[in-house]
């Protein structure tokens, strides 16, 4: 497991891509771990962070809560691509079978509309991704940090969750587009077909959409760790 982290940062401001001032540093942390023979290919993402965001129309005069959604999206998107092409070939079809966990923020703070937009967030994501899990922790500490137990309790879950992610079903993008274009040549192949002394078949072949593999997870973990600004954040 590789952690990557800073207390009390924003999505938007601190890791979205070509912009975030810790962009640069998680790109080369991820990019270091390719070695030849596969020994370090990257098994999935565990993404803690979002308090942040809650307070963010006090700090900066703009509530990133709204904007929270696409911008973890697009970050995950970014990071899953660093993952999938610093692993050997072969490791992954595509980026999108990389498991990725998202761990909720908690339930602190709560009563506030700009956290529940983040947690809603987070949990449409993970709706809408077959490979994401969502972790919720609101039922753990109440305090601003996670104590003791409670990070026990989030880590057996978040174990859980990745071998959940992992039987995700994913049809990669270039796998649908080639089924749709054999699709296309054996309609053309057919309106074409004329009886004749030799028959013509064709059998379509098309590599399988999903590699399921338990392994031991390799996960970047951003997190958090000052009172007055948990988790990590990552967009605007």
């Amino acid at each position: 497991m590789v952690k990557h982290s800073c207390g009390g940062t924003s999505i938007y401001k601190h890791w979205y891509p070509d912009v975030g001032e810790f962009w640069p540093g998680l790109q080369q942390t991820i990019r270091a771990r390719r070695t030849p023979g596969g020994k370090n290919n990257w098994k999935g993402l565990i993404w803690h962070q979002g308090t942040q965001e809650v307070w963010s129309e006090k700090k900066l005069g703009e509530d990133r809560s709204l904007t929270y959604y696409g911008n973890m999206t697009d970050l995950i998107s970014q990071l899953r691509q660093e993952m999938y092409t610093a692993s050997d070939p072969g490791t992954w079809q595509c980026k999108e079978e990389i498991p990725v966990i998202v761990v909720q923020i908690g339930y602190w703070p709560h009563r506030s509309d700009a956290a529940q937009r983040v947690r809603d967030a987070q949990t449409e994501y993970c709706s809408n991704d077959p490979r994401s899990q969502l972790v919720p922790t609101s039922d753990l500490s109440r305090n601003f940090h996670y104590d003791a137990a409670s990070f026990l309790v989030s880590g057996n879950r978040i174990a859980h969750a990745y071998r959940e992610a992992l039987k995700g079903e994913v049809v990669c993008p270039e796998t649908s587009q080639q089924q749709h274009q054999q699709q296309q040549q054996q309609k053309a192949i057919s309106s074409s077909y004329q009886p004749s002394s030799s028959t013509m078949s064709s059998q379509p072949s098309s590599r399988p959409s999903t590699v399921i593999s338990i392994v031991t997870p390799t996960t970047i973990h951003p997190s958090g760790d000052e009172p007055s600004a948990t988790g990590n954040e990552a967009k605007r």
